[in-house]
């Protein structure tokens, strides 16, 4: 048993205790079952007969009733209140005192009430649940457990027809031609039925957790029953669905202007709706629909949809949603979806998702997607993804990814900026401090770039500057990034450096070929406070050895800006002596051509 059961037995058996003391005794004559088989026999003998079987005494005024007249009944099991109905045609009232029923006249107004029992045709049986409604008068009521039903019709606006659906059956019709005909007992005959692809959908809304929590079981089992029938109507005011100017068939009704004080249930909205507590469409939305906590629309929305909560659209949006808390579209979005905390577009989207922390898009599209925390995609996606902490497209995008923490992407043709950026193909750039892609066709600017399916080499080697260097080339022979220390042996002319750069391989000839790199490093003199800076140009010609390892020598060009920063003792200074030097007209800074040679282990491959 759910929660919402168990509420209702509690409320249920709540009332029971509240109003047995006042009531012990009410209503128990009316409800008592009887059986009458009477064939011309006088009012008054029937009467004895009830009063017989039911064990209670009958008080009337002798000039209300002919007790002398001819009936002729046929009744099974029937409470006493459908036996009188039938017999006096819902002419006279009733009310119980102690053990007398007392038969009054009945209340001279326009209403008047239509009762039944609705039976399975095959089986006999007492059908509940079944819809009993009149599309001219738009009322409706459901049947009881034990297939009898109480219609108050408020007009005598003769011949009434009345309709009885049920889901599982077939739909009967029956004419009202006066007041005299207002008990009918209908037999409905049972058919296999296949639902219209848009009542099942139409019924969706009803069945998410809001609608069962705010929508009752009659009000559901009713709008399933009589699914195939709408009606358009100017205006609908209500205070909970069920309770308003439409009744039960307010989930029957589009109309033009809805204003629901707690909550509203309509079929569908062309114009305006206005809630102060929830919205519920079983069809389409146009123009606008505003609740204080949430909307629930089974079919498209196309206008402006805002609620405080959250907005549920269980077919595609085409304008603005706008959620406090949550925006959910089950297809396709054109437009704008803003949240404060989650967003979905379930079928693609065109225009702008934005939202406080989770952006979900389903099926790609064409447009932004902004949020505070974590953006996902799937399927081709075109344009920019920007998130707080990480973006994530699951398929094949061609955006931007900006993030704060990690990008992500499983095929990129575009770029990728975040401190963290994963592409497993990558056709562009990335920059942060992490880069790592399985396969590239651009470039990975970074501290550290890995790419798995490529080429990359540890080399050590000697220059000018530093007798022993090691390098960590990471990317592709198109562009690949490196970091680099340096150090010298001499205990007079010390020397450490460290930086990184950027470089490239070409390879004309199978063996052959040569590599241009450019290099940021920084020289220790002897001080961490005052690290002077060396930009160098490296070009070197390469010559393979095997399978994994190149041989390299060639010429470099170095720029060195001291700051106006001098040696400390026993460390190496520059410029170099004995090497070319090329004048750049400023005392702090010097230039000279220098050399580098060395061999490259390279693993991953070519």
């Amino acid at each position: 048993m759910n929660q919402n059961s168990i509420f209702r037995t509690v409320l249920r058996l709540a009332v029971i205790l509240i109003m047995t003391p006042c009531g012990s005794f009410a209503q128990q004559i009316l409800n008592k079952p009887v059986d009458i088989s009477v064939k011309g026999q006088p009012v008054s003998a029937v009467l004895k007969t009830m009063s017989e079987q039911g064990k209670f005494y009958f008080s009337y005024n002798s000039n209300l009733i002919a007790g002398d007249s001819l009936v002729t009944l046929n009744v099974s099991r029937q409470p006493v209140r459908q036996v009188l109905d039938q017999l006096f045609f819902n002419r006279f009232q009733y009310k119980e005192k102690g053990d007398y029923l007392i038969i009054l006249p009945g209340v001279k107004e326009k209403s008047f009430h239509i009762t039944g029992l609705i039976l399975d045709d095959e089986t006999g049986k007492p059908v509940d649940y079944a819809s009993v409604y009149s599309r001219q008068l738009l009322v409706s009521t459901l049947s009881e457990d034990d297939g009898g039903f109480r219609l108050r019709i408020k007009e005598r606006a003769f011949p009434i027809y009345l309709t009885v659906s049920k889901v599982g059956y077939g739909d009967t019709t029956m004419v009202i031609n006066s007041t005299e005909e207002s008990a009918r007992t209908m037999r409905i005959q049972p058919k296999a039925v296949d639902l219209d692809p848009l009542i099942v959908r139409y019924s969706e809304g009803e069945s998410t957790w809001l609608g069962r929590l705010f929508l009752s079981q009659r009000l559901r089992a009713q709008s399933r029953n009589i699914g195939r029938f709408f009606v358009a109507l100017p205006y609908q005011a209500s205070l909970t669905p069920g309770l308003g100017t439409h009744g039960r068939m307010s989930g029957q009704v589009v109309n033009k202007f809805s204003l629901n004080i707690a909550g509203g249930y309509t079929a569908g909205v062309n114009g305006v709706e206005i809630a102060g507590g929830f919205n519920i469409s079983k069809e389409n939305v146009r123009y606008v629909q505003l609740a204080g906590a949430f909307n629930v629309v089974s079919g498209h929305v196309n206008g402006v949809q805002v609620a405080g909560f959250s907005n549920n659209v269980l077919d595609s949006l085409h304008g603005v949603q706008i959620s406090g808390f949550s925006g959910m579209v089950r297809k396709h979005v054109d437009g704008v979806q803003v949240s404060g905390f989650l967003s979905r577009a379930g079928g693609g989207i065109v225009g702008a998702q934005v939202t406080g922390a989770i952006g979900l898009i389903r099926n790609g599209g064409h447009g932004a997607q902004i949020s505070g925390g974590y953006n996902q995609v799937r399927g081709v996606f075109e344009g920019v993804q920007i998130a707080g902490a990480a973006n994530n497209a699951r398929d094949s995008v061609r955006a931007t990814q900006i993030s704060g923490g990690l990008n992500m992407a499983r095929n990129i043709k575009g770029a990728q900026l975040a401190p963290f950026n994963y592409a497993k193909v990558m056709r562009g750039v990335q920059i942060g401090i992490v880069n790592i892609a399985d396969s590239s066709a651009g470039a990975s600017i970074g501290l550290i770039n890995i790419v798995r399916k490529s080429t990359s080499n540890i080399s050590v080697y000697a220059t000018e500057v530093a007798p022993v260097n090691v390098a960590w080339k990471m990317g592709t022979h198109k562009f690949y990034s490196l970091l680099i220390v340096g150090t010298g042996f001499s205990g007079t002319e010390k020397v450490r450096t460290f930086g990184a750069g950027i470089g490239r391989e070409f390879f004309p000839f199978r063996k052959t070929g040569f590599f241009v790199e450019i290099l940021s490093q920084n020289v220790y003199q002897g001080d961490w406070e005052k690290v002077p800076s060396l930009s160098r140009l490296q070009i070197a010609a390469t010559y393979k050895v095997g399978r994994n390892f190149l041989l390299f020598a060639g010429p470099s060009y170095s720029v060195f800006d001291s700051d106006g920063i001098e040696a400390k003792k026993g460390y190496k200074s520059f410029p170099l002596s004995g090497y070319p030097n090329i004048d750049l007209g400023s005392k702090k800074v010097s230039s000279w051509i220098g050399w580098q040679a060395g061999i490259s282990w390279r693993y991953g491959k070519l």
